[in-house]
C-alpha cells in the first residue's frame, strides 16, 4: 500500500529523489568536500538497518530457543546474527570516501553515477533484509523460510559491499 508523502521506492522517482528517501541527509558526491561526509552518512543509514535486522532476528532466535527448535535451526539464526554485525561493523567502519584527504583530483562523472545506483541497491537491500527479518514467524517452517531469504539477501550485501570498495576507489582521478 502507497503513502503519496511517502511513496515507495521505484515508483517513478529520480535516482537522487529514491537515494534521498533511503539516506536522509544524502548529499551526493558531487562535491569533492562533501563526498566523505555522504559516504559516512550512507554507512551509517546502511548501519543501522543492519542492526534493525539483528534486533527482529534476535526475537526470533528467543521463539527458537523457547520453542525447543532444532539445534540446526538454532546454529542457523546463530551464525547469521553473527554474520549481520560483523558486516554492520564492516559497513560502519569501512575507509571514508575517497582515500586523498587533500588532494587536487577530477571526480569521474561515469563511476560517480555507478556509486549513486549502487548505493540505491545497498539500501533497498537492506530495506529487503528488514522486511524479511520483521516477520512473525508461527511455525518453525516460517522460520526457516524467513532465514533462507534472510541468508539470500545477506549474501548479495556482502558481494555489493565489496563491489562498493571498488568502485569508490575509482570515482576520482
Amino acid at each position: 500500500m502507497s503513502n503519496p508523502s511517502n511513496p515507495e521506492p521505484g515508483s517513478g522517482l529520480k535516482l537522487y529523489e529514491k537515494l534521498m528517501m533511503i539516506f536522509p541527509g544524502y548529499r551526493g558526491y558531487k562535491e569533492k568536500e562533501l563526498i566523505r561526509e555522504t559516504d559516512r552518512i550512507v554507512r551509517e543509514e546502511l548501519y543501522r538497518g543492519l542492526k534493525k535486522s539483528l534486533g527482529d532476528l534476535r526475537n526470533i532466535y528467543s521463539i527458537v530457543v523457547s520453542t525447543q527448535s532444532t539445534q540446526n535451526l538454532i546454529d542457523r539464526v546463530e551464525r547469521l546474527i553473527y554474520r549481520i554485525d560483523s558486516l554492520a561493523e564492516k559497513t560502519r567502519h569501512a575507509p571514508y570516501g575517497y582515500k586523498p584527504l587533500f588532494h587536487v583530483f577530477k571526480v569521474d562523472e561515469e563511476v560517480l553515477n555507478k556509486m549513486l545506483e549502487h548505493d540505491l541497491r545497498l539500501g533497498e537491500t537492506v530495506r529487503a533484509l528488514n522486511n524479511t527479518t520483521s516477520l512473525k514467524p508461527s511455525s518453525a517452517e516460517d522460520i526457516a523460510r524467513i532465514l533462507d531469504e534472510a541468508e539470500r539477501i545477506v549474501a548479495d550485501y556482502e558481494n555489493m559491499l565489496s563491489e562498493r570498495e571498488r568502485i569508490l576507489s575509482g570515482i576520482v582521478r
